[in-house]
């Protein structure tokens, strides 16, 4: 339950004796405890999950989306939206993490997370339906929306272990995995290369590889902003055709 604070029973309770010489004293206050009771439910409401679980393995790094501290971010929770939380993202078990007032780490429940932006990425739970191709459920960062073109990027931290880890004492690292899918044309299309992007675009492809190699654009190399720019470049050259 959502704890009220002693003063604010007092200040209500006063005022209100005082509502027969000052009617609009008492509005004013009785509107102001309404809207904090409000305020402190929804509050009550985020900090309501569960307290995240721990890993307890020696690690050679963390878990988390570009860092392991928590940072300031936007979120919108149950439509109700956020403008300054601390949060973080666990790539290793998919979860969005809050830091209560009470400096607990809650785990946000998923279905509730309309989205979440930190480091200027917009991150939202995509939920797997019968659109062909649809990737597995679980926290996507949307790259780019456009009049037909939706690229997500899903990001995956694996665990193994350290083959140089000394004796009777294991050491675990995490390595991180990228996967792109592009929605266009009602079809999700698996980016796995340069090939597989130009396949999933279909229309362009040549000026498309000149547009790459004049970027000097490479998969391996950074592989998000290669596929970024090269969909923004295919959504230009389509508009002008």
């Amino acid at each position: 339950m959502t704890k009220i604070p002693i003063w604010l029973y007092l200040m209500v309770f006063c005022l209100q004796q005082l509502s027969a010489q000052d009617s609009s004293v008492q509005r004013t206050v009785e509107q102001y405890a309404s809207e904090y009771l409000d305020a402190a439910s929804a509050q009550a409401v985020l900090f309501s999950g569960n307290r995240q679980k721990m890993l307890v393995q020696p690690l050679l790094n963390h878990q988390y989306f570009k860092d392991q501290n928590f940072v300031n971010g936007r979120l919108s929770y149950n439509g109700i939206v956020y403008p300054d939380v601390s949060l973080r993202w666990d790539l290793f078990r998919d979860e969005l993490i809050i830091l209560s007032p009470a400096n607990y780490n809650i785990v946000l429940t998923s279905e509730n997370i309309d989205f979440a932006e930190i480091y200027g990425f917009h991150i939202f739970y995509l939920y797997s339906d019968s659109v062909a191709g649809c990737p597995p459920a679980g926290n996507y960062i949307r790259l780019y929306s456009g009049n037909d073109y939706l690229l997500l990027e899903k990001l995956t931290n694996e665990m193994y272990r350290d083959e140089n880890s000394q004796r009777n004492r294991f050491v675990y690292y995490f390595d991180l995995a990228t996967r792109f899918y592009l929605h266009r044309n009602g079809t999700y299309h698996k980016i796995a290369n340069r090939r597989s992007l130009l396949k999933a675009l279909d229309t362009h492809r040549r000026e498309l590889r000149r547009f790459i190699n004049a970027s000097d654009l490479r998969y391996k190399v950074d592989a998000e902003k290669m596929v970024l720019e090269v969909v923004k470049e295919h959504e230009k050259l389509s508009h002008h055709e």
